[in-house]
């Protein structure tokens, strides 16, 4: 796994934001760009899921939607794709965020940048928030991040997201709520698309590198 560092002393102002690719979209666009403006990051590193650790992985390979993100990714130049949950799955072992940011932390002093200080920013969706408690050493975790979770406007005036936001303060976690306007774009939505062939779908949901891709990993033929 590797990032761009700039070549001086201080902070560098790294967004982890960890998702199953599955496949990507220009949601995932949307949301990596929202959080990179709101928190003046220096860059977005997105973590394609190899083994998950709370759901099955899905039909398509870890090497097929790691592919599929460097392609969705590479026009975007406050992005990079890493490898590293991808690699840990093809060796067997559960993809846990701990010691995907463990690993982002200490890049600077293996790289010789001993006065750089990587400060991760923990990028999650709304749905998330009531979750992360349960996350694998997860109070670990917390003091090693501070929490980006994305939430559209009505997400927001939840009751209950507010409450979980709340508890996530009082128990040590620094938390920044980013807002994003609603993007009706998701992977399951591009993947029934792409079940039924309809390209024109496909290529409104998803960067324009990666349509053929999508068609041919998700296409009716995969369906039979």
């Amino acid at each position: 796994m590797t990032i761009d560092l700039p070549p001086r002393d201080g902070i560098y102002r790294l967004g982890v934001f960890g998702s199953m690719m599955n496949p990507p979209h220009l949601g995932h666009h949307a949301l990596v760009d929202a959080v990179h403006e709101a928190l003046d990051l220096h860059r977005v590193m997105v973590v394609p899921s190899g083994i998950p650790p709370h759901r099955r992985p899905p039909q398509v390979s870890p090497r097929a939607r790691l592919t599929m993100a460097v392609r969705a990714f590479a026009d975007l130049d406050h992005v990079v794709v890493s490898d590293t949950e991808v690699d840990r799955g093809e060796s067997g072992e559960v993809g846990y965020m701990v010691d995907t940011v463990d690993e982002a932390i200490e890049i600077p002093s293996l790289l010789g940048y001993d006065d750089l200080v990587v400060d991760v920013a923990l990028i999650v969706g709304a749905d998330q928030v009531a979750t992360l408690p349960s996350w694998h050493h997860w109070s670990e975790l917390a003091t090693r991040v501070r929490v980006a979770v994305v939430a559209r406007p009505e997400q927001l005036d939840d009751a209950a997201f507010g409450e979980h936001v709340v508890a996530l303060r009082a128990g040590g976690a620094t938390i920044d709520v980013v807002d994003m306007a609603p993007v009706a774009i998701s992977s399951t939505l591009v993947r029934e698309a792409a079940a039924r062939g309809d390209s024109s779908a496909v290529a409104s949901m998803v960067p324009a590198a990666i349509v053929d891709d999508v068609l041919r990993l998700y296409g009716p033929a995969t369906q039979e």
